[in-house]
Order: C-alpha cells, then sequence, then structure tokens
C-alpha cells in the first residue's frame, strides 16, 4: 500500500483489440506498474476501458485494476464524454497525445511528436484540422507532458508553444521478448519455416500512412530489384495496411517479391527480426518509433533517415541516409545486401545502443511524472 493514499486513473481505450504503436506503449508500460514500482507513488492504478480489457488478452498486475465505461464510441468522444467527467483519480494519464476538455484532477499527456506540424503534406487535411489545435492544445493544458526523446522535446515547445519546463522526457524501449537468436540457428531455415523460402530480406513493421512512407520504400525496392538481388521484403502491420501494401506492390510489379503478415505474435515477430539483412523505418521524420528499438534490440542492423530524433535514439549507431528518397534507400539496401562486415557491424553497435533503454526504467520514470502531477495539483 501507498503511503501516499494518492490514485492514478490511466486511460485505456488503445489497450483494445489490435494494438499499434500507442497501444504497444501503453501495455509494456502498465504491465510494468508493479507493486513494488507504485509502492511509493500511488495506493491504486485503475486502467479504464469501453470493454472489459481480458477480452483483449491483457493482463494486469494484481493489483492494476480495469474500471469499465461502457462504449461503442472512438478514443476522443468516449475520453471526453466518459472518462473525463467519471474519473476522480487524483491524476489521469493520456498516452495518446490528447486529454478531455474536462477533467476534474491532474492530467498528464503523452504527446509521442510533432510531426503533423513538421511535415503536415504527410497526413490528410481532415486530420490536420482535427487533431493539430486539440494535440496543441492537449500539450498546453495538461498538468504536466511526457514525450520520448529530446528531439520531440524542442519540436513540441517550437511547434505548439507549449512550456518546457512542464515536459518531462521518458524514452521507449524494445520489449524482453525482442533479442538476438542463439548464433548457431539456421537463419536460413528458419527463414524458409516462416515464409516457405530462404531468400534474405528486408522489412518493415508499422502502418503505412502518414510519415511513414510505404510507397516510397516499395518504389525503392522495385529500384533494387532491379540489379538482380534475390532479396524480398516482409511487411508486417495491421491487417488493412498489409492488404493496401499488395495493392502497391502489384502496381510496383514487385508483387511476387512482397511477402505480407498481419499482426504476428511477439515470438513470430522476434524471429523475422533476426533472420532479416535489415529493418527499413522509410519515415520522411521520426523521433521515438518502438519498430526501431526492437530490431537494435534483436541486433537488426537499421536503415532510416537522419534527423536529431533518429541520431538519438539509435545512438547514430545505424545507416542514416540524408532524406527520404528512393536514390538514397537504394544505396542503402544495396550497401547492406552487399557488405557483410557492414550488417555484423551495425549489428554489434546497435545492439549496444539498445541496451541503454528499458521498459521497467520507462513505466519508473512514467509513475514519478504522474505523482508529480497529482502533487502539484493538490498544490
Amino acid at each position: 500500500m501507498s503511503a501516499t493514499g494518492l490514485t492514478l486513473g490511466v486511460s485505456g481505450w488503445r489497450l483494445q483489440n489490435e494494438r499499434t504503436g500507442i497501444g504497444r506503449y501503453l501495455l509494456s508500460i502498465v504491465e510494468r506498474f508493479s507493486p513494488e514500482l507504485a509502492a511509493q507513488r500511488f495506493a491504486d492504478i485503475n486502467v479504464y476501458s469501453p470493454q472489459p480489457l481480458a477480452a483483449s488478452r491483457v493482463h494486469l498486475p494484481p493489483h492494476v485494476n480495469n474500471k469499465v465505461l461502457r462504449s461503442r464510441l472512438p478514443m476522443v468522444p468516449w475520453e471526453n464524454l466518459r472518462l473525463g467527467p467519471s474519473a476522480t483519480d487524483d491524476v489521469v494519464l493520456y498516452p495518446s497525445f490528447s486529454r478531455p476538455f474536462f477533467a476534474r484532477r491532474a492530467t498528464v499527456v503523452t504527446t509521442h511528436d510533432a510531426t503533423m506540424r513538421i511535415v503536415p503534406e504527410m497526413f490528410t487535411r481532415r486530420d490536420r484540422i482535427v487533431y493539430d489545435r486539440l494535440y496543441g492544445w492537449s500539450a498546453r493544458a495538461a498538468t504536466l507532458v511526457l514525450t520520448t526523446s529530446e528531439a520531440a522535446k524542442r519540436d513540441i515547445v517550437r511547434e505548439w508553444d507549449v512550456d518546457p519546463a512542464k515536459i518531462r522526457v521518458t524514452p521507449l524501449a524494445a520489449a524482453e521478448c525482442f533479442h538476438p537468436l542463439p548464433a548457431d540457428d539456421d537463419r536460413g531455415r528458419l527463414r524458409h519455416e516462416m515464409f516457405g523460402d530462404d531468400a534474405p530480406f528486408f522489412m518493415f513493421v508499422g502502418k503505412i500512412s502518414g510519415r511513414r512512407n510505404v510507397p516510397e520504400l516499395l518504389r525503392a525496392f522495385a529500384r533494387f530489384k532491379l540489379g538482380g538481388h534475390p532479396h524480398k521484403l516482409v511487411v508486417v502491420g495491421p491487417t488493412y495496411a498489409v492488404e493496401a501494401v499488395k495493392v502497391l506492390a502489384v502496381a510496383g510489379g514487385v508483387a511476387s517479391d512482397i511477402v505480407t503478415r498481419s499482426f504476428v505474435s511477439d515470438d513470430v515477430l522476434n524471429r523475422i527480426y533476426n533472420c532479416a539483412d535489415a529493418f527499413i523505418m522509410p519515415s520522411v521524420y521520426e523521433n521515438g518509433s518502438l519498430p526501431v528499438f526492437e530490431a537494435q534490440a534483436t541486433g537488426t542492423p537499421v536503415i532510416s533517415v537522419a534527423t536529431e530524433g533518429t541520431d538519438e535514439i539509435t545512438g547514430g549507431e545505424a545507416l542514416l541516409i540524408p532524406r527520404l528518397e528512393v536514390g538514397a534507400l537504394v544505396e542503402a539496401m544495396t550497401r547492406i545486401a552487399t557488405d557483410e562486415s557492414l550488417r555484423r557491424d551495425l549489428s554489434r553497435r546497435g545492439l549496444q545502443n539498445s541496451r541503454r533503454y528499458s521498459w521497467v526504467r520507462c513505466a519508473a520514470e512514467t509513475l514519478a511524472v504522474c505523482g508529480e502531477a497529482a502533487a502539484m495539483s493538490h498544490g
């Protein structure tokens, strides 16, 4: 039992069903809110959701409660109409850029980046109209703001005019299930077991919309294949995303060399990382991508665009290209495909960098920030 008697609420809408980036981030910290970690901060932790989380295979620590506020509303209306008016916790953590307009007590908002302001052309007009103002207001209105890198903090301050004194940086990490496989495991055999072919491959994990410009990656891969390389491209993501990739692959003439998988288990994903020549993040701007952390934790080389954020989270231990364009991607893929010593070097350096991060650290720092916000509210 906490000596403070305070309670923490968490918006758990993103924990339902298939979980992409923010849902995986939230699950990773909530699962590590152990009694020992929370003991000096909060007497109770309540994770709110529209439906019982057990149905989504979420296993909360024994002292973390799931409180159901039933609704079929999308996340933002649910947080505004159900969670905000209902939660009486001393502080509520909102993990997905926004908080409700009405909140009874302190709020902590995780604002992962300000990419919507930096590269608006990569987002739909509707998203810019609806979410740009909401995200900026939420960061300014929150008691405290969490973000994932110092680069992201600078962007949020500059783009949304948020007081830097209220922003706390808590880096992400790779889950413990992402790790190098034994060196004597036959990668060719594993590739054949997973995909029916032992050809080498590059990989991408995530959505295909917004700043993560998968169409540009497919165009680069098509040109790369003209060099006679045996590689395939493996794309793992939400069902709608991999279906769109299949259409793009047909249009680009590389359908036979694209392998897609909708949501795989972490164990399978770990094997895919381990068997890839490299993970490619084709993002025009990136500050804190979970797959980048996961790739480095498995010893998989990373190809990404050079930004302040990617340099920070990778420790510079990646093959960083100056900008997202077909020619630069083709050159990077060709270097990885033809230079085994480069692959080994990037693998070693990336793995070493990944050891700087952990979800236990992120969870502990998140609880500390939430405790700080509650104390500020009580004044």
